[in-house]
């Protein structure tokens, strides 16, 4: 009987340890689930915020896109002159430069058309024109008339005066003509003086101030001096060559030194 109880209490002993060391592996096996499951969770947690992530970038890309693409297609229907410049080969800064460079010259422009003395103020004593051979008159044969290298000019000696687009003129002698010819300079015509005289004017540059100006061009003369009252003076004048007027001014100073006499049958 003695036994058996003995035997009894080391079977309930080791029942206990079993049921002590199952409960603990329980508590184990339920404590690593439970860890799992965090993990799992924490996994899809980060997984979700990984996949909003992407849709939140996918979504801006798309918006910068679409913004991208209504940029290119304002520019394209609201071209401007810089866009349609560089399509011509030019750039946009140069013509903007070229504009403004064309803006300050109308201005300058404008300015010395003010600056300008009228006709009727213009002091004569103070203008001296210039109408003098270079080189003595020669006949061409080739093309059958004389050559006149013609300096012609005109000096302002007063800071109180400016005149533009005014014409030298002075007298070419009777039995002398300019010949109906290609090759007759431009800013040349000719006018009858005061006198009666057949004369050349010559388009001189814009004087401002005390200066002077000079053309040198190539004049083709005909025909034979015979004049026994020649004019030496020179004369001021406006021509308008569109319309083929001359308004003369009057008279100017002169120094004129072209000699006629070398032309001869």
């Amino acid at each position: 009987m003695k036994k058996v109880t003995t035997y009894f209490m080391v079977l309930c002993g080791l029942l206990i340890i079993l049921g002590g060391c199952g409960d603990k592996d329980a508590e184990e096996e339920q404590e690593q689930t439970e860890a799992d499951t965090n993990i799992s969770e924490e996994e899809n947690d980060e997984e979700e915020v990984e996949d909003e992530n992407k849709d939140e970038e996918r979504d801006e890309d798309k918006e910068n896109r679409e913004e991208e693409d209504e940029e290119r297609e304002s520019q394209f229907e609201d071209a401007t002159e810089d866009d349609i410049a560089k399509n011509n080969g030019n750039n946009p800064e140069d013509l903007t430069e070229l504009t403004a460079m064309e803006e300050v010259d109308e201005i300058e422009d404008k300015v010395q058309d003010q600056d300008m003395t009228k006709d009727e103020d213009l002091k004569l004593r103070e203008i001296y024109g210039a109408a003098n051979a270079s080189e003595d008159i020669e006949y061409d044969k080739v093309k059958g008339y004389y050559v006149l290298e013609l300096q012609a000019g005109l000096s302002n000696y007063t800071s109180s005066q400016s005149f533009s687009e005014k014409w030298v003129a002075f007298a070419l002698p009777d039995g002398v003509s300019v010949p109906d010819v290609d090759e007759i300079p431009s800013g040349v015509v000719v006018v009858t003086l005061p006198d009666g005289h057949k004369g050349v004017a010559v388009k001189i540059p814009n004087i401002h101030e005390i200066s002077s100006e000079y053309v040198y061009i190539d004049l083709p003369l005909i025909g034979t001096p015979d004049d026994n009252d020649p004019n030496e003076n020179l004369y001021l004048y406006n021509v308008d060559g569109n319309a083929h007027t001359a308004e003369l001014i009057g008279e100017i100073n002169a120094t004129r030194e072209i000699d006629f006499s070398v032309m001869k049958d």
